[in-house]
């Protein structure tokens, strides 16, 4: 079977689908979402790191590679 000869039928019967599971789930009861628990901050401290270093100049850069 050649696909893409019949690729736009093969779309057009997808979309088709598409649209009459739409309709035909359009009536039905919408999802109830229940809220979850927020999360509990245990330890508040906020750790953090400092580098102290020099920068590298132009030529050191060049000699890294």
């Amino acid at each position: 079977m050649n696909i893409r000869k019949n690729f736009e039928a093969i779309f057009l019967a997808a979309a088709a689908l598409g649209l009459v599971a739409s309709y035909a789930t359009a009536a039905a009861r919408p999802v109830e979402v229940v809220k979850q628990e927020s999360a509990i901050l245990i330890d508040s401290t906020v750790h953090v790191v400092v580098v102290k270093a020099p920068r590298l100049s132009v030529a050191e850069k060049a000699g890294l590679k």
